[in-house]
């Protein structure tokens, strides 16, 4: 495989995914309101520095066509068709944040195809302010904020969206903050949260790295040790820097190297 990039064709809708660098495959599934694209920035080449990185773009986000009344299970079956687009019978599975929700759903519906799972910043359990984020007052408000470059600036400046812009060549805009979509994925996360995934998650059977930042949201945080409790075959990294966006920045080691 070479780098560039690629689509799928599901039920009519076009999605799109790249390819980055070179070695082993991995796929690779990006968080809430982001797109492949933050794959291809720094911290992520250095954690993984002997892998082609496939990044594929969700439904709705980047490239890919937004599917109406898409579901976890849609997102499976669009990674099963990647693999099977790419000849991949056994890969590794990696999620950032939302995407970590995905993949891991993934893997403990197909736990045969995956030799190991990356989970980095994965949030199952949703924060009372999200919610907010799924209003369309809040659109209203971000897009007036948006186009006000002293208010952006700060915006900027808030801890836990500092490193968004090293993962990701993207300013904070309202173009980016799509509520349409956004508002599919909160309710997704919503419902995921009412499952009994820790339960579910014992039949995950690859190794699992759990990657995390000390200075992230509290509820990656639960996650992060009832995954590790749940997991038969996993490893935490709590990192003690960093922030939602840039946990990956305190390894000093390349992870894809290491097991247990």
């Amino acid at each position: 495989m070479k780098s560039g990039h690629g689509t799928l064709t599901y039920g009519g809708f076009s999605i799109h995914y790249a390819l980055y660098g070179k070695g082993n495959p991995l796929l690779c599934l990006h968080g809430l309101n982001l797109d492949g694209r933050m794959f291809a920035g720094k911290n992520m080449k250095e954690l993984f520095p002997d892998r082609m990185i496939v990044a594929l773009d969700l439904p709705g986000y980047g490239r890919s066509d937004f599917i109406p009344g898409a579901g976890v299970l849609e997102i499976s079956k669009l990674i099963d068709q990647l693999a099977d687009k790419l000849d991949l019978n056994q890969f590794e599975l990696c999620g950032f944040c939302l995407g970590g929700i995905f993949a891991l759903d993934y893997a403990i519906r197909n736990p045969d195809r995956l030799s190991r799972l990356y989970l980095i910043e994965t949030m199952i359990y949703l924060p009372w302010w999200m919610t907010l984020c799924n209003t369309s007052v809040f659109h209203i408000l971000y897009r007036g904020f948006s186009r006000n470059r002293l208010c952006l600036a700060l915006l900027e400046m808030v801890p836990a969206l500092k490193g968004l812009r090293k993962m990701q060549s993207l300013k904070l805009t309202s173009r980016l903050w799509n509520n349409r979509v956004n508002s599919i994925y909160i309710n997704m996360m919503k419902e995921y949260q009412k499952i009994d995934h820790l339960q579910r998650s014992k039949a995950v059977s690859c190794e699992t790295m759990l990657i995390f930042s000390d200075q992230s949201f509290k509820m990656i945080r639960k996650t992060n040790y009832g995954l590790q409790a749940a997991l038969r075959h996993s490893t935490l990294y709590r990192l003690p820097a960093g922030g939602h966006f840039s946990p990956v920045s305190g390894l000093t080691f390349p992870i894809c190297r290491g097991g247990r």
